[in-house]
Formats: C-alpha cells, sequence, structure tokens
C-alpha cells in the first residue's frame, strides 16, 4: 500500500513510532520486574517491530529529503 504524506506527516510518524517504541521498552523492563516472561516478550517483540518500523520510515524519509534537495 502506498501512502502520500507530506515531510511534516511523515516526521511524526517517525516521532510517534519512537514513542511507541520507547514505551513497550518501558513495559517489557516492568513485566520483567514481575517476572511475567510472555508478557515480557509481547512487549519486547512490540518495541522491535516499531524500532523496525521506525527505521524504514526515516530511511524513506533520508531518500525523499535528499531527492527533494536535488531539484
Amino acid at each position: 500500500m502506498k501512502l502520500t504524506l507530506t515531510l511534516d506527516e511523515v516526521s511524526a510518524c517517525a516521532m510517534a513510532l519512537l514513542s511507541k517504541a520507547q514505551e513497550a521498552e518501558e513495559e517489557a523492563l516492568g513485566c520483567e520486574k514481575l517476572r511475567c516472561a510472555s508478557a515480557v516478550e509481547f512487549w519486547q517483540k512490540r518495541a522491535e517491530l516499531y524500532r523496525k518500523t521506525f527505521e524504514a520510515v526515516k530511511a524513506q524519509r533520508a531518500s525523499w529529503w535528499e531527492e527533494t534537495r536535488r531539484q
């Protein structure tokens, strides 16, 4: 699926993903303290997904930015 977003919208998405990744990491740490392994695994996977998506959005944003500067 292809989306058409402005640079500001892409930046907002990237920051939201980073925030969600940090929240998921904090949840994983909290569950780790409670010794709830299944919850720790769930939150670690969520954090990894958010970080991976953040990196992809960041790379696309950088690519788009470079194309825009060349024009």
